[in-house]
């Protein structure tokens, strides 16, 4: 799944430019110790000054080239990996909007969260951190190569203490993968924290939960600082035995044992010398990749969650549920995370095709909650919601929202221009119905005299606009979907009396074979529906 984005085909070229310039890049690495071989041998012990100009040419020419390297590697790299970490992220958005809801909501926000940016993230690092580990081994087994040649006792010694690094390095790489998932399940349940809190401010504060929400707030900090701490002592501990093997143990050790070779005649000074330059190359290239893998473990494991997600089944097989006929709520208990009572308790509601019922009841007694339910955007703990008897986790939502038009408490305009925002409601509507629309919702006078009218940008939640203006908007755009329900929560608290009376004559005088649901506190506004239901707190 993820292995398919990075083998695209049009990817395929330029990740190949991108290895053979690292390679590249790598292999320069290995001539500056080899020039100053030369400026040791040629120049210090041979007195040899006429190459002195060839040696500090060469130095300047593999500077250069480095550099150059560099460059152009970054500027593949940017056409890349950001691209593909961008084309991660629209996959897994895609599989979100096409997977039920329900399957969705066996994932909690902050879990979503941190898979679609947090692992997406990683799983291009993953991939970048493999192919430079590969080139950083060839050029390890490179630079051994010459350090065998340049004196194989000195060699022979320094290679005896890789095995040990190895299973050090391989004791901590465990230990820091068991932190790292530590400290991303803890960064997860603190999202879905501040999710939920600002989700459910209102009950929260209804409920007079601040406290207990600050405690909720301190300890998930707690755990996450434990779990970074931790993360970071195993990296710490990685780079700290690996520097001072390199560089108080081996390098000294080597001095020593290269200066005996020296003394008895089985080795030169330039020898020793382009030895140490070579070997602190190796131990960076070593150190480097050893880094790589450590933290190639914790992106292994949101490789395999983002394959997680992208290999969910789809389900094709659900219901069109056709034209409306009855909507049933049996049962159905319901409570939020962050409360200590049940908002909704075995409640039941019953509305057939053509019902107009206005749902009354007290702020804080779960009105808004049963419409979210009823929408499919919550799942009840228990109970069941039938659409013409068809359970929601058995029916194609496209063709639910087709049929049933919900408007919410919370503002759904986005910051786009007005047209753009009644398109929600109906991609393809023409201008003629898109003024009808806003005519029967009292708003077209005000959209008319705007310099752009419908091309005004609104600001993100329309912003710009007023409240009662904003929800007029919305309004409009549920009449331009013109669907068989209509379903309003609260949709006309924002309004003055006269308007929303307007507003109401209006839509119920053309709904004629249609059904209307109403949630509201206000009794004026339920006059001319047939029933009213109370929810009790």
């Amino acid at each position: 799944m993820v292995d398919k984005i990075f083998s695209d085909r049009k990817y395929r070229g330029k990740i190949v430019l991108y290895v053979v310039l690292k390679f590249a890049y790598s292999g320069l690495l290995l001539l500056p110790p080899y020039c100053y071989l030369l400026f040791l041998d040629e120049i210090i012990i041979g007195q040899r000054l006429e190459r002195l100009i060839f040696i500090l040419g060469a130095y300047i020419v593999v500077f250069m080239a480095k550099t150059a390297m560099t460059i152009w590697s970054k500027q593949v790299y940017n056409r890349i990996f950001p691209e593909i970490e961008a084309g991660c992220k629209m996959k897994i958005l895609e599989k979100y909007s096409r997977l039920p809801l329900f399957d969705i909501q066996n994932y909690t926000a902050g879990e979503l969260h941190e898979r679609i940016h947090k692992d997406t993230e990683n799983v291009s690092q993953y991939y970048l951190k493999k192919i430079d580990i590969g080139i950083g081994f060839v050029n390890i087994l490179a630079t051994a190569v010459i350090l065998v040649r340049l004196n194989v006792v000195m060699a022979v010694v320094s290679f005896l203490l890789l095995p040990l690094s190895y299973w050090i390095t391989q004791y901590i790489r465990g230990k820091s993968n068991v932190e790292y998932e530590k400290k991303r399940q803890a960064q997860g349940k603190y999202n879905d924290f501040m999710i939920n809190s600002l989700f459910f401010w209102k009950e929260i504060k209804s409920g007079r939960l601040e406290k207990k929400q600050n405690r909720q707030f301190e300890a998930y900090w707690d755990e996450i600082g434990t779990a970074f701490i931790r993360s970071h002592l195993c990296w710490f501990m990685n780079r700290t035995f690996l520097a001072f093997k390199d560089v108080f143990l081996t390098k000294m050790g080597l001095y020593l044992m290269g200066g005996i070779l020296v003394i008895y005649g089985m080795g030169s000074v330039p020898a020793l010398l382009a030895f140490m330059e070579y070997y602190a190359g190796f131990a960076d290239r070593l150190l480097e990749v050893t880094d790589m893998v450590v933290q190639l473990g914790g992106q292994e494991e949101s490789v395999k969650r983002v394959n997680e997600i992208l290999g969910l089944p789809l389900n094709d097989v659900r219901k069109d549920m056709g034209h409306f006929k009855s909507l049933v709520v049996r049962n159905v208990e319901f409570s939020y995370p962050v409360a200590e009572k049940k908002i909704l308790d075995s409640f039941s509601l019953e509305v057939r095709n053509g019902d107009s019922v206005a749902v009354m009841g007290e702020s804080g007694c779960g009105k808004s909650t049963l419409v979210k339910i009823m929408a499919g955007c919550l799942k009840p703990q228990k109970g069941v919601v039938l659409w013409n008897g068809y359970a929601m986790e058995d029916i194609d939502e496209n063709t639910l929202y087709s049929k049933a038009g919900f408007l919410m408490q919370d503002v759904g305009l986005f910051n786009l221009t007005i047209r753009e925002n009644m398109q929600f409601g109906k991609k393809d509507a023409d201008e003629r119905e898109m003024e009808e629309a806003c005519r029967r919702a009292n708003i077209l006078d005000f959209i008319q005299e705007l310099p752009l009218g419908f091309e005004t940008v609104i600001g993100e939640n329309g912003i710009r606009l007023s409240g009662g203006q904003r929800q007029r908007l919305q309004i409009a755009r549920l009449f331009l979907q013109d669907p068989e329900v209509i379903v309003f929560d609260e949709a006309t608290s924002a309004l003055d009396y006269g308007n929303e009376s307007k507003i109401l004559n209006l839509l119920l005088d053309h709904m004629q074979g249609k059904t209307f649901i109403m949630v509201t506190h206000r009794e004026t506004a339920v006059a001319r529906c047939d029933r009213v239901v109370e929810i009790g707190c």
